[in-house]
């Protein structure tokens, strides 16, 4: 069977709904028919799959909860750091991808973890004392820890050097976090997340805690072998070596 102009505009509307993360299948009968159409019709998914692969995109996975894209970096889709608000220079993206990694090898230290759809919870105090952490052991074994990536060295670094408090801006009463907390960064990467659904907060599992949805694990599996993530995931998983290694 050929596809007609119809068939492909579905294409063009299952792509589209697949590009905007609040999307639902269950909450959209089109995207919902579309969707069982690309699982069931091998004609249909191979158009769609066609498309992407011309966008320099792919499926990474077809669950009910919606088609999960994959973008490779040259993609006109490609997420870049600098589309978060709030993040206008280069110190400040480089805290954000740093955080954001650092959620992924918090949350899922083993890449056999990114094939397991369990439940996973992260918070803002959690994240930032794995970070603050990592920050320390970098410091205490630098003979081991020189890297080609001056991009990772002055990240963590610069995270580093924040406070890992609140800071009240002068005269506005109040306390509340600011860009020279580390806190603000991470709850500002978490709050993204969830804005992308990519996350939902979680307040019954306490302060600032945040359920990750299936699409981030999806997404962040493809950090599996990123030179940055191995390191914060070994870290995590207690088997990054110690300064007292011979």
């Amino acid at each position: 069977m050929t596809l007609s102009r119809r068939d492909l505009a579905d294409v063009g509307v299952l792509i589209g709904c697949a590009l905007r993360p609040k999307m639902r299948p269950g909450a959209d009968s089109d995207y919902r028919t579309l969707l069982g159409r690309y699982r069931a019709d091998t004609e249909f998914r191979t158009a769609v799959d066609s498309v992407l692969d011309g966008l320099d995109a792919q499926v990474l996975s077809d669950s009910d909860l919606g088609l999960v894209l994959g973008v490779r970096r040259e993609s006109v889709f490609a997420y870049r750091v600098s589309d978060l608000p709030n993040v206008g220079g280069v110190s400040e993206r480089l805290l954000v991808g740093l955080v954001s990694v650092a959620v992924a090898a918090y949350a899922f230290p083993t890449p056999a973890d990114f094939d397991d759809d369990r439940v996973r919870w992260v918070s803002v105090d959690e994240i930032e004392r794995f970070v603050r952490d990592m920050c320390d052991r970098l410091k205490r074994t630098p003979e081991r820890t020189e890297r080609e990536d001056e991009s990772f060295d002055e990240a963590w670094r610069t995270f580093d050097r924040l406070s890992p408090g609140y800071k009240a801006d002068r005269g506005k009463g109040k306390a509340r976090r600011s860009p020279a907390s580390s806190t603000y960064w991470v709850a500002h990467v978490l709050t993204w997340l969830a804005d992308q659904r990519l996350a939902r907060s979680a307040p019954a599992r306490g302060p600032e805690a945040f359920q990750l949805l299936e699409r981030f694990r999806v997404q962040a599996g493809e950090l599996a072998g990123n030179a940055t993530y191995d390191l914060l995931a070994a870290i995590r998983r207690g088997d990054h070596p110690s300064e007292e290694a011979p």
